[in-house]
């Protein structure tokens, strides 16, 4: 398996996590995201940052929700990703990417079930596992 699609459950957009390369220190991905309305990628990395299954395993964990967004993000900041819940079980996962110059930037904003989520952090385990942190 080399890439992993999220498909939200409001509109049919899409979070992709598509893996380019994996090395004993890090794993490159890209982070594709497709609305009704644009698309774009950037590319990501495990270095440092870890894997974003960590963000998908706590959200799983805590299916009925939280109070504050969980965040990941990758260590040139090329990809963000903060998911918020309601109290109606709906997970909004906000995803930023930006371009090679850091100044054009894509923002979308995907709507999943509470149900999806452990689904959704198992796929993402599958493929990005998480491991430990590659600091210098």
């Amino acid at each position: 398996m080399n890439a992993v699609e999220l498909k939200a459950s409001e509109d049919g957009a899409t979070l992709t996590f598509a893996v380019t390369s994996r090395s004993s220190e890090e794993t490159s991905f890209d982070v594709l995201v497709k609305t009704p309305w644009f698309s774009g990628k950037a590319p990501a990395s495990t270095y440092f940052s870890g894997s974003p299954a960590m963000l998908f395993r706590e959200m799983a964990s805590e299916w009925k929700g939280w109070e504050k967004p969980k965040t990941w993000a990758d260590l040139e900041d090329r990809v963000r990703l903060s998911a918020t819940s309601d109290s109606t079980g709906h997970i909004r996962v906000a995803v930023e990417l930006r371009g090679a110059d850091y100044e054009s930037g894509l923002k979308a904003t995907l709507v999943y079930e509470a149900g999806q989520l452990e689904r959704m952090a198992s796929e993402v385990a599958s493929l990005l596992p998480e491991t430990a942190t590659n600091a210098p």
